[in-house]
């Protein structure tokens, strides 16, 4: 019997997409990819380039989920303050968009997942007209300050806010400081809540997400008086890259089915064996879903056979898969002697557990009663037939 393997991995390229001289585009990045050290890690890794906010909180950009990134060094806003500030929306000021739910989809296939994005952070360097700080000292509301550097008329810091999930505005209580504020070298932080890699087929999944700026209105608010970039445009790219290996003791394994006992009851005593069987070991490493389908070279009913030419009969064979480790998807038990069958609407699909590296697992061949039975009426015949196992990553 012949066994064979096939794996469809999905890999394909995201177009460069232009920018508008009042949209600004960044590229956010992710990647999972197993993790032989840590084969109970399913998260992605982030691999945007880390803004200049890291210098200050590192601690912030080690979280898991945190997107934290440099628009560029220019200038992005300015705000121009009336003579008498009035209202806390005439200060520095923000307000985060609340969290926003975005689909991903996968460029060759067409898959998709949802993602969360939440507004953790703005950095930047802030220049202002004179006096004290008024990014940092006297922040209120829904933010903390993340003190950076500064000196005279600058500051090199952010805010950060408090709870992302729901965020409040955040103003500056200073009214005395400055009335003109020019905000350059601005850095954005991000939590993007992602789902489990390990339930994601192979490819390269992107979106592309706009964020309004400005005054009231805007997602980002940042108070009255505030002219500059419009909107911020995310283009989101996560690559899934799994590690799926299947390795038989043999590149054309064959199978040779015998009874349990050996044939001595039948050759000494004439009784036939109660069935013939053959256990197929392999090593299996994967991070991934997979399902498990049946080719078979004699069909009989949904189960493939084997055959005597002579006689030109066949005879069903039983195979089953047991893969420690993982569960059927269908039921949530455990891939232990799971039957295969030659239809592909019954194909049993797997999913792992955690990361699994070469662990043995069992095909299994069995020819049961009623076919041992039909076989020896014919003493000395051969029975042969191939069958091909498929490990198909594709629903």
């Amino acid at each position: 019997m012949t066994i064979g393997i096939r794996l469809f991995p999905l890999l394909a390229l995201m177009a460069a997409l232009p920018a508008t001289a009042q949209v600004v585009d960044v590229n956010v990045t992710g990647e999972f990819r197993p993790n032989a050290l840590d084969p109970g890690d399913t998260a992605f890794r982030n691999t945007t380039p880390r803004g200049s906010f890291c210098n200050w909180r590192p601690a912030e950009c080690d979280r898991k989920g945190a997107y934290i990134f440099d628009l560029g060094n220019r200038e992005y806003w300015r705000k121009q303050g009336p003579s008498d500030d009035t209202s806390r929306r005439d200060t520095t000021y923000i307000r985060f968009p609340p969290p926003r739910t975005i689909t991903l989809q996968e460029v060759s296939s067409g898959r998709t997942f949802e993602a969360t994005i939440s507004f953790a952070a703005l950095s930047m360097r802030i220049n202002f007209g004179g006096g004290g700080d008024p990014w940092y000292y006297g922040v209120s509301g829904g933010c903390t300050a993340i003190r950076g550097a500064g000196g005279v008329g600058f500051s090199l810091g952010g805010w950060a806010a408090r709870t992302p999930a729901s965020p409040t505005e955040c103003y500056s209580t200073s009214t005395r400081y400055g009335r003109t504020y020019s905000y350059r070298n601005v850095g954005l932080g991000i939590h993007v809540t992602l789902p489990n890699a390990m339930t994601l087929q192979d490819g390269r999944y992107v979106a592309q997400e706009t964020w309004t700026t400005g005054g009231a209105g805007a997602d980002i608010d940042l108070g009255d008086n505030i002219t500059g970039v419009e909107a911020v445009r995310m283009n989101f790219v996560f690559d899934v890259i799994h590690d799926f290996q299947v390795r038989f003791a043999t590149e054309a394994p064959r199978v040779q089915l015998a009874p349990e006992g050996g044939w001595s009851p039948w050759i000494d005593h004439g009784t036939a064996p109660a069935r013939l069987r053959q256990e197929l070991p392999f090593h299996l490493t994967t991070s991934m879903d997979f399902s498990m389908k049946l080719r078979c070279q004699h069909h009989v009913g949904d189960q493939c056979g084997i055959h005597d030419p002579q006689a030109d009969k066949q005879v069903p064979v039983e195979v089953d898969v047991t893969l420690p480790g993982m569960n059927n998807l269908r039921d949530g038990r455990p891939a232990q002697n799971t039957v295969l069958l030659a239809d592909d609407g019954q194909a049993p699909r797997f999913t792992p557990d955690g990361y699994l590296m070469q662990r043995r697992s069992t095909l299994r061949f069995t020819a049961g009663r009623d076919a041992v039975l039909e076989m020896v009426k014919t003493p000395g015949s051969r029975w042969e037939g191939d069958m091909t196992v498929l490990f198909d990553a594709n629903p």
